[in-house]
Formats: C-alpha cells, sequence, structure tokens
C-alpha cells in the first residue's frame, strides 16, 4: 500500500504488529526471514506477514486464537508464553471490524493475513 489511512487504536494495532513480528521471531529457525506486505484491495488494507519458521500443524492452527492455548512443543519449553498473544491480536482485529487468517505448514512456515477497512 503506498498510502493509506486506517482507523483505529494505533496502541493496539502496533502491538498487534509487534506480536506477529515477535511470534515469527520466537518460532523460527537458523536463516529466518520475515516478509511484511501491505496492500489495498478496494476499501480494504491488507496486511501480511509471513515467515519461514516452525509453523503450525493443521491440528493445533484451529486453536491459536484460543485464550491461554499454547502449541505443545513436547518437553522443550525454549519459548516462554501465557497464550494470550494471538488470542489478544483477533481480539483487537475482530474489535477493528477486521478479519485475520492464518495459513501455515510444518517446516515452512506461517503466513497471518489482516483484513482492515480503509
Amino acid at each position: 500500500a503506498i498510502k493509506s489511512i486506517i482507523k483505529g487504536d494505533i496502541v493496539h494495532i502496533t502491538n498487534v504488529i509487534y506480536n506477529l513480528l515477535d511470534n515469527a521471531i520466537k518460532y523460527s529457525k537458523e536463516n529466518l526471514t520475515i516478509e511484511v506486505e501491505t496492500k489495498i484491495i478496494g476499501n480494504k488494507f491488507l496486511l501480511t506477514v509471513k515467515d519461514n519458521g516452525i509453523g503450525i500443524s493443521s491440528e493445533n492452527i484451529k486453536n491459536i486464537f484460543d485464550k491461554f492455548y499454547r502449541v505443545p512443543t513436547g518437553n522443550l519449553h525454549n519459548v516462554k508464553g501465557f497464550g494470550l498473544g494471538l488470542y489478544y491480536v483477533k481480539l483487537i482485529i475482530e474489535e477493528h471490524k477486521g478479519t485475520i487468517e492464518v495459513v501455515s505448514s510444518i517446516n515452512k512456515g506461517t503466513t497471518f493475513s489482516i483484513n482492515l477497512s480503509i
């Protein structure tokens, strides 16, 4: 997107973007790549955050926006958290009358797509 104005809470929208970037870093492997893209499609602002991290299985992806849900990692506890980040992200996007979608594959990465009205 070259230039667009989103009506929303700057603190919360900033936190949403920070959370998605932070998760991409925390759940990455070596040679991390993060792509952030913005587009205007009709009267919608589209933000995508794509990484080449560890990915999320299809059985876990349906729960990632649930409050307190954390993707099981077996006995590995190298990433700390409370399972609130993506719950918060979805809540904020929905409060702004937007949508969020996720596509992921194990060992190939994850893409989050946010649509907001402009």
